[in-house]
Order: structure tokens, then C-alpha cells, then sequence
């Protein structure tokens, strides 16, 4: 995740986040934030089903160029959104804006498994963005409160339970999206300029291109090449659209992904760091602790 006018030294949010994982299948994440500075924040979402559920706050987000506003000031609303493909994720970070929200993402192939080709289900998962406003009705909030109940405690049996309670849920969704007689939306956006739909499009292949290479050299100079224009021009096309310098997503990516492999326990802290760009481990650790808050040393082995 990287925020417009970039600084490591900024924590954005603060707060605790729990994620569940059923091997390939799906995966849960619930958690209750707090904002602490106002940021436009940027990542790349995977192709899945995902489907958020906010229960206290308020989320303003997109992916590509679908935008999305969510509130719960009437209760828990409830979307799901489909990507066909990876997508480029941004979010509105709001000072004070205090955020408990679920998100499930389930796979495509879990789904193709499970449901008759050519059904409905089939239908929205293969269009890229389309998106679907759930009903908060009496069977979903039980399944959530549910959820939510077990995510905040420590049953012996939690994994067990959540992996059947969101089976439920996606049972839940996709017996809604058969059921509805409302049109299923795919994505609709404001009218741009050519020029810059044009920008984008170009800048999102160049994001989709260096996070597909983040563990091989990814110089200015190269992704010019790569994108067929002057180091200055991908500069500030890059700037403009991101909202941070090239070189600033990439280091913020590449900690990512060391944090994501530390806590699977895949590799050492000083393997990351040499993967991650970082001659010697103790430029990893301090960049690390900068960016989450908390050094490497408290990732590793953090198993869900």
C-alpha cells in the first residue's frame, strides 16, 4: 500500500486485523482501525470474488476505475465486487474515521468448482468490476455476528467454525445474486478525457508489469524502456496517477511482500532484506520499522 505524497515515517492507520485462511480456497480478514492521517493509499487487489461487509465507519475505494462509497451510519453495508483480473486498488484514508469492516476474497476457481457453468454466478465472475449492493436481511447479519463473535475470541475450534460460517456466507451472496431481480452493475465511471484514460491505461499496465518483476531490477531507466517513453515523461505520468514517485512504490511493495513472507515463515530476515534491495540487514530493519510500525523480528512465524 502507498500513499500520495509518500513518507515512511507516516503511519496511516492503527488497530488490529485478524486473517484466516483456508489454504487455497478463501480468505477473512476482519479488523477494527483507527485513520490517523488523511492519505490516498494504492495497492494491486488480485482477481477473486471479494466481498466487504462494514459494520462501524465509512470506506471510500476503488478498483481501476470503479469507485465505491460505503457507510454505515443505517447499519451494515454489504457489497460485493468482482475482479476479472488484477486490479489497481485505491482508498481514501480519513483522519478519525474509525473502520470495523470484514472482507472475504474467494478465488474463481472455487467457485467455477462449486456452481453450473453459464448460471448467473458464472456471469458476474466473468465480467471484470461488476459489483452487487447485498441485502442486510436477517440471515446475513446472524452469519456475521457470527463471525465477527469467533474473530474476536479465541474458541479452540475457530478455524474450524470460520471456515464453515463463511461457506455459509458465500451460500449466503450467491443465493442473493441468483435471487435479485435488480441488474447486476458492471463497472460505470465518470466520463474522462481521452489523454487521460490513455495515461492510466499505460500506467496500469506499467504497475501490473512491476509486480509481476518486484524481485528483479526494476531501474527508472528499464520501465521507460518498458513503457516506450522518456524516463521524465513515466516520471510524471506516474506521479500524476499514483500519486507517489516510481521508486517509492516499489520500495513500499517490495515490504510488503518481505512481510508477507516472513510471517508464512518462508524465508529469513536476512534473505528478505537481500530480496527486498537491502544490502545489510539493519537498512531492512529500519526501513521495516518505519513503514508497519514494528521491526521484521515480529513478523516472522505469525501463522493465522
Amino acid at each position: 500500500m502507498v500513499s500520495e505524497q509518500y513518507s515512511e515515517t507516516v503511519p496511516l492507520i492503527e488497530g488490529n486485523v485478524d486473517i484466516c485462511k483456508v489454504q487455497e480456497n478463501f480468505s477473512l480478514h476482519w479488523g477494527t482501525t483507527t485513520e490517523l492521517n488523511d492519505h490516498q493509499v494504492i495497492s494491486t487487489a488480485r482477481k477473486a470474488l471479494i466481498l466487504i461487509v462494514l459494520k462501524e465507519g465509512k470506506l471510500n475505494f476503488g478498483y481501476d476505475d470503479s469507485n465505491f462509497v460505503m457507510d454505515s451510519k443505517h447499519g451494515y453495508q454489504a457489497l460485493v465486487v468482482n475482479l476479472a483480473k488484477p486490479a489497481t486498488f485505491r482508498r481514501t484514508v480519513q483522519k478519525g474515521n474509525k473502520v470495523s469492516k470484514l472482507k472475504v476474497l474467494v478465488p474463481h476457481h472455487w467457485i467455477q468448482e462449486r456452481i453450473e457453468s453459464s448460471s448467473r454466478i458464472d456471469d458476474f465472475i466473468s465480467q471484470h468490476l461488476s459489483h452487487f449492493d447485498l441485502q442486510s436481511n436477517h440471515q446475513l447479519q446472524k452469519l456475521l455476528d457470527k463471525i465477527i463473535q469467533l474473530q474476536d475470541g479465541s474458541d479452540t475450534f475457530k478455524k474450524i467454525k470460520l471456515e464453515a460460517l463463511t461457506h455459509s456466507l458465500v451460500l449466503e451472496v450467491f443465493e442473493q445474486l441468483s435471487n435479485s431481480d435488480t441488474a447486476l452493475e458492471v463497472g460505470v465511471t465518470e466520463t474522462q478525457t481521452a489523454a487521460t484514460e490513455s495515461a492510466k491505461h499505460s500506467i496500469d499496465e506499467l504497475i501490473n508489469y512491476i509486480e509481476e518483476n518486484l524481485d528483479k531490477d526494476l531501474s527508472v531507466k528499464s520501465l521507460a524502456e518498458y513503457a516506450t517513453t522518456s524516463e521524465s515523461n513515466l516520471r510524471r505520468k506516474f506521479k500524476d496517477v499514483i500519486g507517489c514517485s516510481i521508486k517509492s512504490y516499489i520500495r513500499r511493495r517490495r515490504l510488503e511482500m518481505a512481510r508477507k513472507h516472513l510471517e508464512q515463515g518462508l524465508v529469513s530476515i536476512t534473505e528478505v532484506a537481500y530480496h527486498a534491495g537491502y544490502r545489510h540487514p539493519s537498512n531492512f530493519t529500519s526501513a521495516y520499522k518505519k513503514a508497519f510500525g514494528y521491526p521484521p523480528a515480529f513478523s516472522v512465524n505469525k501463522r493465522d
